[in-house]
């Protein structure tokens, strides 16, 4: 399942720099990034569909003074994914978690159902994040990081299930062996007593990437073969 994010200016969010002192929410790296939070939007059942989602989410936030909707991305019930702070920015769902932590509200609330659809974006968007982190992000819902009652009671059980989703097809199994509690396709073999593939560091890791650029594939790295496995490798 391809991850496609509707942006901010589609779906027609107040721009960040709507005050001139202001430049909206801190950057973060993603190297900060190590948890997945999963939120729902309350007590009552949501009724909004599309645009309207995130609009009246960050009509919300911006009476509470925030710089604009809190929340990293929002997913609607038909399987659409909202930017809001996007993967750079710090967020404001989770005090104390809103650096290491990417925040995702799934738009139901109380005892509402999340539609098959709404779990397979939520859950392809957290492999998203983890593909662009480099590493296996801490599934959570809201509660583990605040007493709450979000993300409500059946999508915390979803997420302490390891957030399965039905309709979610995964990326081909390249060999190897899964990382223990990683996401989907993100393997690593041991050859010869080496790691390779994700969570790989060594120099032998940095000798793959420079064959690599030997045959042709030097495109792919921004600063050249390191001695830790990435995406580019």
């Amino acid at each position: 399942m391809s991850v496609k994010i509707i942006s901010r200016a589609t779906w027609g969010a107040t721009p960040w720099d709507r005050d001139p002192t202001s430049s909206g929410p801190a950057h973060v790296a993603l190297s900060q990034r190590d948890e997945f939070f999963v939120h729902y939007d309350g007590a009552n059942h949501i009724t909004r569909t599309g645009y309207a989602i995130p609009r009246a989410i960050e009509a919300e936030h911006l009476a509470n003074t925030w710089a604009g909707i809190g929340y990293n991305f929002v997913v609607s019930q038909a399987g659409e994914i909202f930017e809001g702070r996007g993967w750079d920015r710090q967020g404001a769902h989770c005090p104390g978690h809103n650096v290491t932590g990417i925040g995702v509200q799934i738009a139901i609330g109380g005892d509402q159902e999340p539609s098959e659809a709404a779990l397979a974006a939520c859950r392809a968007l957290y492999d998203e994040a983890c593909r662009k982190v480099g590493r296996t992000l801490a599934k959570k819902g809201h509660k583990d990081g605040i007493a709450t009652q979000c993300p409500g009671a059946k999508l915390y059980a979803w997420v302490k299930a390891g957030m399965p989703a039905k309709g979610y097809e995964a990326a081909p199994n390249p060999g190897g062996s899964a990382i223990p509690g990683g996401s989907v396709a993100r393997y690593k073999v041991t050859i010869g007593g080496l790691e390779y593939g994700y969570g790989a560091y060594g120099d032998h890791v940095t000798a793959v990437g420079r064959a690599l650029v030997k045959k042709g594939f030097g495109k792919h790295y921004t600063s050249g073969p390191g001695p830790r496995w990435t995406d580019a490798d």
